[in-house]
């Protein structure tokens, strides 16, 4: 049976061109998906006409998806390689850099809310227990293209 949650994060977000206080964004977790977490920035629709008159409702903008470990060692010590770092940063911040390409996001949350998640999400799937959660004829016919 599929098992979700969903945090959301009070941000500050740094880039190379400003910084942006207060963007809202959420952890998200799936037990299908065992092994990663997702952080979703969002946007308010502003409607079909890009003219503000859209109904304000939140929606999806970009995300980044990486592994519940990297989340979960970096509340402790900066780890992480490639385009997902993440360490802990003053007394009660996690910094989350995230690169593509030549731009970098520095993105700065309390750590309370990541332990809170975390500590909801290894409750749906234990350490260590992963493997257990996998459908992996799904996940093959996904990667072949046909799922």
């Amino acid at each position: 049976m599929l098992a979700t949650h969903e945090q959301p994060l009070k941000t500050h977000v740094v880039t190379s061109d400003e910084r942006m206080a207060g963007v809202p964004a959420v952890l998200r977790y799936r037990s299908d998906d065992p092994f990663a977490v997702r952080l979703a920035f969002l946007d308010v629709d502003p409607g079909a006409d890009g003219e503000g008159e859209g109904d304000g409702e939140i929606v999806d903008g970009i995300e980044w998806v990486f592994a519940r470990d990297l989340l979960t060692d970096g509340l402790h010590t900066p780890t992480g390689e490639g385009d997902v770092r993440v360490w802990p940063f003053g007394p009660g911040d996690l910094m989350i850099e995230l690169r593509s390409g030549a731009s970098t996001a520095l993105v700065i949350t309390p750590q309370a809310a990541v332990r809170l998640f975390l500590c909801h999400i290894y409750a749906i799937v234990p350490a260590g227990a992963e493997p257990g959660y996998l459908n992996l004829d799904r996940e093959l016919a996904r990667l072949v293209g046909h799922g």
